[in-house]
C-alpha cells in the first residue's frame, strides 16, 4: 500500500502490468461531485490498465490481494518529489494542525496521532505477509 502522498511537480503516469490495484484520488480543491462534495476519483485497476495523477493531486494505492501487482510509474519531471500528506500535516505546530481540524483534534490526541504515523511511503512487507498468512522468505 502506498499511503496518501501527492507528486508536487510531477504528473504521474501508474501502469499496471499484472495484478490487482486500488487507487483513490482528490483532484486539487474546488472540483465538485454531483453533490456539490469534493470530488474523489476511485479506480480499479487489473493487468494492462493505466491511471494518471496529475501534478498535486492527493492519491494512494491498494494492493487487495494476496497476489503480487507489478507496477511502473513514470513521471513527467525529473524532480518530482513524493509528499506524505499525513506526515508533512502533522510536522506543523500543534496550534496549526488544531486549527486544521477545526479544534476537534488538540493536545496529546495531536501527539497520539503523530507518533502513530508511518515515516515510510508503504506499508511494511511484513503486514501484508502476516495479513495473507505467508512467511517471509
Amino acid at each position: 500500500m502506498a499511503f496518501l502522498h501527492l507528486h508536487p511537480r510531477a504528473t504521474e503516469l501508474f501502469s499496471l502490468s499484472s495484478g490487482h490495484i486500488l487507487s483513490e484520488m482528490v483532484p486539487q480543491g474546488g472540483v465538485l461531485d454531483s453533490k456539490k462534495e469534493q470530488r474523489v476519483i476511485s479506480t480499479e485497476l487489473y493487468s494492462g490498465m493505466v491511471t494518471v495523477y496529475p501534478a498535486g493531486s492527493f492519491h494512494s494505492q491498494i494492493n487487495p490481494d494476496c497476489e503480487p501487482a507489478n507496477f511502473t510509474a513514470a513521471f513527467n519531471s525529473e524532480e518530482f518529489a513524493a509528499s506524505l500528506v499525513a506526515g508533512q500535516m502533522f510536522a506543523l505546530p500543534d496550534d496549526v494542525v488544531e486549527r486544521t481540524f477545526g479544534g476537534s483534534i488538540a493536545g496529546e490526541d495531536i501527539e497520539r496521532v503523530r507518533s502513530a504515523i508511518p515515516v515510510d511511503m508503504a506499508i511494511k512487507v511484513e503486514e501484508c505477509l502476516a495479513k495473507c498468512g505467508l512467511e517471509k522468505r
